[in-house]
């Protein structure tokens, strides 16, 4: 994707500014215990990450210093072209992963995080695809898990219409066609977002696929052996579209110019003055919000107990398309910290101060400590593959957590795939909601460049059942 002047410009600044007072090999002029760190979080996210930062600092003597940005992607180019990377970078996907290790970018993990029982779930192993043939190394380690082949709903309105969650996907269609007078149960759709819009959509894409043609497919699928306009691929496209043109054609167009922010607090009532000065209550916009567990922190909180019958809010799971048992089997994102060389020309970066820094930071991250440490500052919506991470006092997140211990956790389809394939099926999730006439053409395009795009940069990183993640912590 071409770079337009402005973003790189604005990733330029902040690559100046993650490496202000930090000599760019990654040493000051004068010794420090300080890291410099490139994340996703801004806003009310950094505040949680740099509160997580601080309990390492106090614990370690080590400042890491942080800078966020929506676009790591961007900056962290811009960095690396200028052989100037942080000494560690969060990454909100994974795409660029492989292309890293085979440029031999990232300084593979070592020392006690690879020892640690706990964290073996959360390392992320990969081997350079170009070269010689090399064992798979852990590069990356997973901070944070989003659980996404998931529904959110409002209990009560759910029952307003006669109706309880689903179990089956014909249930979940006969759920969006049920009505009250002119009132029908409506999906909260956004496809808008910053950065990037269109990921929505390829959620939804990636969950049909996963949940109508089993884990098989789905791998061959993410590691780019499944042609877009296979009957697998393009079922789940005419799966999704049926299910739309169910619910309304005028959402799926309107969600374009929605942020799946907006559309997530759509789910819920709102209460507003009129021009009397008197409160009134706006009812939902919608009632169905298939998105990822981190889209908990738009909604309205209120303690959910165990004597709490109706929950403001609570999920059930995407249901199975077809005869397959899909039920155990949930698609996943993941936020994955890694460590950059400083130079080209380092042979030896494994004894440089910051590089051991950088590993003890890592280790904390991986640790039930920092999953300990994320919990209040995200009121409980930090989740983790670790498996003895502590378990959320509220129910309803306590249930996203058992999801994520007891399921078959699938990685984002999406993040597996080369930057460029990821960026054109965002665009056609797109126009297939303005055209979906053109869904043949789409596809087609697609297979073009899975057909012509780099082999060497297709992440191979597969579906992990509870078994194949160890005993039970």
């Amino acid at each position: 994707m071409k770079r337009s002047g402005r973003v790189a410009r604005t990733a330029l600044a902040v690559v100046t500014v993650l490496l202000a007072g930090v000599a760019l090999n990654g040493h000051s002029a004068e010794p420090t215990e300080e890291l410099t760190v490139l994340g996703p979080w801004t806003d009310d996210e950094e505040v949680a990450f740099r509160a997580v930062l601080e309990k390492f600092r106090k614990s370690s003597g080590i400042h890491a210093r942080y800078q966020g940005h929506r676009d790591v992607s961007q900056v962290l180019q811009v960095a690396i072209e200028r052989d100037r990377p942080p000494d560690v970078a969060v990454l909100p996907r994974v795409n660029d992963l492989q292309r890293y290790v085979n440029a031999g970018r990232l300084v593979p993990l070592e020392g006690p995080i690879t020892t640690d029982p706990g964290a073996d779930p959360q390392l992320v192993k990969l081997a350079p695809k170009v070269g010689e043939v090399r064992d798979k190394l852990p590069y990356a380690v997973s901070v944070t898990t989003h659980l996404k082949s998931v529904v959110w709903y409002a209990p009560t309105e759910l029952k307003r219409f006669g109706q309880s969650a689903p179990s089956t996907w014909d249930e979940l269609v006969g759920l969006t066609q049920r009505r009250i007078g002119a009132e029908q149960v409506r999906w909260c759709l956004g496809m808008s977002a910053q950065s990037v819009s269109g990921w929505p959509g390829t959620d939804w894409i990636e969950d049909i696929l996963l949940h109508r043609s089993g884990e098989d497919s789905y791998e061959k699928w993410t590691r780019g052996d499944l042609h877009w306009n296979s009957p697998e691929v393009k079922g789940a496209w005419e799966t999704w579209g049926a299910l739309l043109g169910v619910s309304s054609e005028q959402t799926a167009r309107a969600s374009l110019y929605t942020t799946f922010q907006t559309a997530a607090k759509g789910l819920f009532p709102r209460e507003v003055e009129n021009g009397d000065g008197e409160k009134v209550v706006i009812p939902p916009r919608c009632h169905l919000d298939h998105q990822g567990s981190f889209v908990v922190r738009k909604y309205p909180r209120k303690p959910s107990t165990p004597t709490n019958a109706d929950p403001p809010f609570t999920f059930f799971s995407t249901p199975p398309i077809g005869l397959k048992a899909t039920q155990s089997l949930h698609e996943v994102s993941d936020d994955v910290a890694v460590m950059f060389r400083h130079t080209r020309d380092s042979k030896d970066v494994k004894d440089s101060d910051n590089t051991e820094r950088a590993r003890e930071l890592m280790s904390y991250l991986a640790s039930a400590q920092a999953q300990t440490a994320w919990r209040e500052p995200t009121e409980g919506v930090a989740f983790s593959r670790r498996g003895d991470a502590p378990e959320p006092q509220d129910r309803v997140l306590a249930a996203v957590a058992e999801q994520l211990r007891t399921g078959t956790l699938c990685w984002d389809a999406s993040d597996l795939m080369p930057a460029a394939m990821a960026t054109a099926f965002e665009r056609a999730i797109l126009v297939y909601l303005e055209a979906p006439e053109r869904l043949d053409s789409l596809l087609a395009e697609l297979e073009k460049l899975r057909d012509k795009g780099p082999k060497a940069e297709w992440l191979d990183l597969t579906c992990v059942s509870p078994r194949e993640r160890g005993p039970e912590r």
